[in-house]
């Protein structure tokens, strides 16, 4: 049952890609991006609706045979990142870049549509294209609006740069860490810096917050519970030599196990309290719980795995080593069975020296466009065609 990618509509995905690569969108503002993936979708006649969850598309392809539905996602916005690859599509947008590779994504599920809309289905297809994954935002107000309802099963895929293009990883469980925010502020007292005893220093205050929330993950967690606090932004003062009245700093918190991030809140708030108080300052916490841990469920990963060795062959699967950072598909997982996966995007050598995600130099090997719509296309596939003749 091989799903054979044509010359001509991997030229169309590159095409595509390309396009929204030059063309990128940041979170919450997809709206151009949303318009020509809709263009796209009218062209194959399947129904769709647009402005799901903010910009999010919902297209459905309807089997005249009945069966479960099964959903498939992909994400379309970019960061804010001012891109240096000098790639004749290189973004036209100055400070934003699709350093992700969201456009890849979408473009793969644009060719799972097109793959699958040719075949006789046993059930259902929905295609998900989501907006706003970058910050956490996407997942949850695709929910909100329905984009799950009546999903019997869900699947997506990340790339990865430094997995060689035709490679996938997989993994049963836990893969991806939960993402919290937290974001403190600090009062103390204002003074000359001359004169720091008539003052109470909230940046020595803070400095010493910093320090004392590395003890979570050091002294309160067992050592195979991973857990990472970091403090990634730390704003008070305006003088060199004035003692501020205010420090504010936000960071993130990961973890790997749902237990563990349960009693996070709890462990920060108590250190950051005391502390404070030990420097005569006053302290709140805003503790933002954004997403869980995504962990996969065994049965699909086993139906990924499968769709991967029909379609690449088993050397073309590895498994997934489990990772502290974030993905709002989790919160699909959370509500029905699926799996993600990784997808390799990196040169077909040395791609563990490739420029990783989020980088201004990141670049995707295209290869892995077609691969990516293929095995997609092949899940579907697989789950449908055990329900029926088609």
């Amino acid at each position: 049952m091989k799903l054979l990618v044509e010359e001509k509509l991997a030229e169309e995905l590159t095409a595509f890609r390309r396009e929204l690569h030059a063309h990128p969108e940041l979170s919450l503002e997809e709206k151009e991006t949303a318009g020509r993936v809709a263009e796209r979708i009218e062209r194959m006649g399947i129904p769709y609706t647009r402005n799901v969850g903010g910009h999010g598309i919902v297209a459905e392809l309807r089997s005249e045979q009945d069966g479960p539905t099964i959903a498939l996602r992909a994400d379309m916005d970019a960061l804010p990142i001012e891109e240096e690859t000098g790639l004749p599509f290189a973004s036209k947008r100055k400070g934003v870049m699709h350093a992700c590779g969201h456009d890849a994504h979408t473009a793969m599920l644009l060719g799972a549509m097109e793959l699958l809309r040719r075949e006789k289905l046993a059930g259902h297809v929905r295609f998900i294209f989501q907006a706003a994954e970058e910050v956490n935002a996407g997942a949850r107000a695709m929910i909100e609006d329905g984009a799950l309802n009546g999903v019997s099963e869900i699947y997506g895929l990340h790339n990865l740069p430094t997995l060689s293009a035709g490679k996938l990883a997989t993994c049963s469980g836990p893969m991806m860490g939960s993402v919290d925010r937290i974001d403190i502020q600090i009062e103390g007292k204002g003074a000359h810096g001359a004169i720091p005893n008539e003052g109470h220093d909230p940046i020595v205050c803070a400095s010493a917050i910093v320090m004392a929330l590395q003890s979570i993950v050091s002294r309160e967690l067992s050592p195979f519970e991973p857990a990472v606090v970091t403090i990634g932004s730390i704003k008070a003062g305006e003088a060199n030599n004035v003692i501020p009245h205010y420090a504010v700093m936000s960071g993130t918190v990961r973890t790997f196990h749902p237990s563990v991030q349960a009693g996070m809140k709890e462990r920060i708030e108590r250190i950051v309290r005391t502390v404070a108080d030990s420097y005569r300052c006053k302290a709140a916490l805003q503790y933002t719980m954004q997403v869980p841990v995504l962990v996969n469920h065994e049965e699909q990963t086993n139906v990924v795995d499968e769709a991967v060795d029909e379609q690449l062959g088993a050397d073309s699967r590895v498994h997934a080593a489990p990772t502290l950072a974030g993905e709002d598909f989790s919160l699909y997982l959370e509500r029905v069975p699926g799996c993600f996966f990784w997808l390799g995007s990196g040169p077909e050598h040395d791609a563990g020296q490739a420029y990783g995600l989020h980088h201004p130099k990141f670049t995707l090997n295209e290869a892995c466009l077609p691969v990516g719509a293929a095995v997609l296309a092949a899940i579907v596939k697989r789950r449908l065609g055990r329900h029926g003749k088609g």
